[in-house]
């Protein structure tokens, strides 16, 4: 009696055991399939460019920092040209 109590034990932990350890290679797969699929999408890359107001160097729109004065649209290639832009100012 005491055997079988033993053996049905083993037998609910094993089984599950397994059942999370599917749970676990479900989410595994689920991730990699989306990881896949965004590196076969194609990357939306912008062709359009602006030049910096302080350095006059061109740089992409998206990496653009870009500063409103009013109606006037100041762009700037990085963080640093619009702090130098503000002490010349």
């Amino acid at each position: 009696m005491v055997l079988a109590l033993l053996v049905f034990s083993f037998v609910v932990y094993v089984l599950k055991a397994i059942t999370r350890l599917s749970h676990h290679i479900r989410g595994t797969a689920r991730e990699v399939r989306g990881m896949r699929d965004r590196l076969n999408q194609p990357d939306k890359v912008s062709a359009e460019m602006v030049r910096c107001q302080a350095c006059g160097a061109f740089v992409a729109t998206s990496d653009a920092v870009q500063l409103r004065l009013g109606k006037k649209s100041l762009v700037f290639c990085s963080e640093l040209c619009l702090n130098e832009r503000r002490v010349k100012a």
